[in-house]
């Protein structure tokens, strides 16, 4: 952690659907957080994404990121890809989910992690995916199994509308353990309690950064924990008018916001 000369704010981003809206992260968006980071503030990527996933796309684009929070909070990396926090789900809550989702229509695939590496399988081939398109299993069901210990499971669904529904029978199947985010054609599991706010508030406590000094913004129903951590939490205009009514301020993108915030 950097020492605190001048009092530095922070940007927290949702990644897909917010800094990455476009098929690409946009060369303005780049620009904004490089001006950002020149003022001395702190940049950070608070996504549903696993860090093998998240890292390939901050190299991709050149981002300049401080923090990492993954997982949609079970998760959180600095800049160097050290583990700083960590959670897990339990075996049993895990096995008894993977199972269930066998047993309904809909299911693509699911997607589990240990925190920082995906593996992949897919349960009907037949459907299209979606989420993970690119994203071909590397190892067996039974040696997924095995494996254990998951930081997040992901459950691809053919439609928006299976994935909002799933999200809420796996909330009220196992409310004691879990939470699961509706995430657009996903449902994303995490352990209870967890959420892209805790992860934001364990790196601004981390950090020590005043929480009017810290600028969330997402777009998704997983992101409505960021849009209600302070009075700045935030929400792209692209979203929908459901996750919108969490929100404070309205933007196009992230490159938008910072330029409001710099002034």
């Amino acid at each position: 952690m950097e020492s605190v000369g001048i009092m530095r704010k922070l940007v927290a981003t949702d990644y897909d659907g917010t800094l990455k809206y476009t098929n690409v992260v946009l060369e303005e968006d780049k620009q904004a957080i490089q001006k950002w980071k020149q003022e001395g503030n702190l940049f950070v990527i608070d996504t549903g994404r696993s860090m093998e996933s998240i890292s390939e796309q901050a190299s991709k684009y050149d981002l300049p990121v401080d923090y990492f929070i993954t997982n949609n909070g079970g998760m959180v990396f600095n800049k160097d890809k050290e583990v700083l926090f960590s959670s897990y789900l339990d075996n049993e809550t895990s096995f008894s989910i993977i199972e269930y989702i066998k047993t309904i229509p809909g299911v693509v695939s699911y997607v589990v992690n240990d925190g920082i590496i995906r593996h992949r399988i897919v349960l009907d081939d037949s459907l299209e995916e979606k989420r993970y398109p690119g994203l071909e299993p590397d190892l067996s069901e039974e040696e997924v199994l095995k494996m254990g210990n998951y930081a997040q499971i992901v459950i691809s669904m053919d439609t928006m509308e299976q994935a909002a529904s799933l999200s809420k029978k796996i909330n009220e199947m196992y409310s004691n353990t879990i939470v699961a985010y509706g995430n657009k054609y996903v449902v994303d599991v995490v352990v209870k309690g967890i959420s892209k706010a805790t992860g934001l508030q364990f790196v601004v406590d981390y950090e020590k950064i005043n929480m009017e000094d810290v600028y969330p913004i997402g777009d998704a129903d997983n992101d409505i924990a960021l849009m209600e951590y302070n009075e700045n939490g935030a929400c792209m205009n692209s979203a929908q008018e459901e996750v919108k009514g969490h929100a404070k301020r309205f933007y196009n993108s992230v490159g938008e916001m910072i330029h409001t915030i710099l002034g």
